[in-house]
């Protein structure tokens, strides 16, 4: 995955903190958006514009059945995960 875009979904837009709080949820297990929202503490509409973002952006996977989306990272963003850490403590200790 491209570390320019990491950078900029994650460190320099103003919703990177919440997008590497949903990221590292993700990465412990798959969730819905309610999941997340009440995981997270923040508002449903936040969390799906979040997504949504992410989504864009090929970082997450959703798999939907029924009424029921589910969110996963992708098997690029696994794969980058070391990347996407390393981004992440660099602005952790800012």
């Amino acid at each position: 995955m491209d570390k320019k875009l990491l950078w900029w979904i994650f460190g320099v837009s103003k919703g990177g903190p919440m997008r590497a709080n949903i990221l590292k949820k993700l990465n412990e297990r798959p969730y819905n958006a309610n999941q997340l929202a009440t995981e997270l503490s923040v508002d449903y509409k936040t969390i799906r514009y979040h997504l949504d973002i992410l989504l864009k952006n090929k970082i997450i996977d959703d798999m939907e059945e029924g009424n029921i989306v589910m969110y996963f990272l992708s098997d690029e963003m696994e794969n980058s995960y070391h990347e996407f850490l390393e981004i992440f403590e660099k602005l952790s200790s800012e």
